[in-house]
């Protein structure tokens, strides 16, 4: 297997619109594509770092043609390294966020925080520290 292709961590949620206003308005991630073919038909891929977000409209028909898992996320989380995650946690506390864990150096390196999106799915935010 190659390095070649895509990554994209996709989902289905019947929260469609308020998931996309989250990556799109509260994260500010940048919108790559958006379909609204019909009213069962519904998706936004949002560029995350190197990867792909897909968020898709859980709707009936789709439930019917695929093997979605309509639990909540359990012992998953999405880890995004974004440019200035202190300019990422202004902006979560700003728009009131579910926020997790606060903004902290951890001792890999990182200065991160974690929030939880619409659907209880954990977010852990970070940005590289300088070293020595």
């Amino acid at each position: 297997m190659g390095t070649r292709g895509q990554f994209r961590f996709g989902y289905v949620t019947p929260k469609y619109d308020a998931t996309v206003a989250f990556y799109r308005d509260d994260l500010q991630l940048v919108v790559l594509e958006s379909w609204d073919r019909s009213a069962e038909d519904r998706g936004t891929l949002f560029a995350a770092a190197s990867g792909i977000i897909e968020v898709l409209l859980r709707s009936k028909s789709r439930a019917a043609s695929h093997c979605w898992d309509d639990r909540p996320p359990q012992g998953v989380l999405m880890v995004i390294e974004v440019p200035d995650v202190e300019q990422t946690y202004r902006r979560a506390v700003e728009r009131r966020l579910a926020i997790q864990q606060e903004l902290a150096l951890q001792p890999w390196g990182h200065r991160s925080f974690c929030l939880r999106e619409p659907n209880g799915l954990t977010l852990y935010l970070f940005s590289e520290t300088q070293t020595a």
